[in-house]
């Protein structure tokens, strides 16, 4: 039995957080846990590889799925990072948009709560091909009222650095 994501897969999720806060805030609120709604209210747009996905491997894909059918905790001390990381449960994170001690609900009162923060950021589990050369993990970056992205990416190794080779966008907005 797995017992949680490994130094590696805390790795890619670390370049990939980053990479996408690129140093535009002082530090990222990202959920203690790890993505599986997406994952597992869309299996049939893995399955069928969608037009998105066709140039990926099956069994890349297959390993992604399999990994993301449930949520997965994340520890701060596994992810090395630019950024400062915050770490939050969904409960406090929705606890943030009800207003509650502040003057008033929603992206008004998050930001009260996470004043120097880029919104919230969901992040998956990495899933890998079967000789481990390419990864895909899912990140979600909500920042405002329809300012929100979901997106794959997709990641190969060379010279046993990992490089990002793809984004792949799934919703916006």
């Amino acid at each position: 039995m797995e017992n949680g994501m490994t130094k590696e897969e805390y790795e890619i999720v670390g370049f990939l957080l980053d990479f996408i806060s690129e140093g535009e805030t002082e530090y990222l609120v990202v959920q203690n846990e790890t993505e599986n709604d997406f994952v597992a209210g869309n299996v049939d747009f893995f399955k069928k590889q969608e037009e998105e996905l066709k140039n990926l491997n099956s069994g890349l894909l297959l390993d992604f799925v399999s990994k993301n059918m449930k949520s997965w905790p994340l520890e701060t001390g596994g992810l090395q990072t630019e950024r400062k990381i915050m770490l939050q449960s969904s409960e406090e994170l929705e606890k943030a948009f009800d207003g509650a001690g502040t003057s008033g609900p929603g992206w008004e009162a998050f930001y009260k709560k996470y004043p120097e923060s880029d919104g919230q950021t969901v992040v998956s589990r990495p899933g890998f091909n079967t000789d481990r050369t390419e990864a895909l993990v899912y990140i979600a970056g909500m920042h405002d009222y329809l300012c929100a992205e979901g997106n794959l990416y997709h990641l190969k190794k060379s010279d046993s650095k990992w490089q990002l080779t793809d984004i792949i966008p799934l919703w916006i907005s």
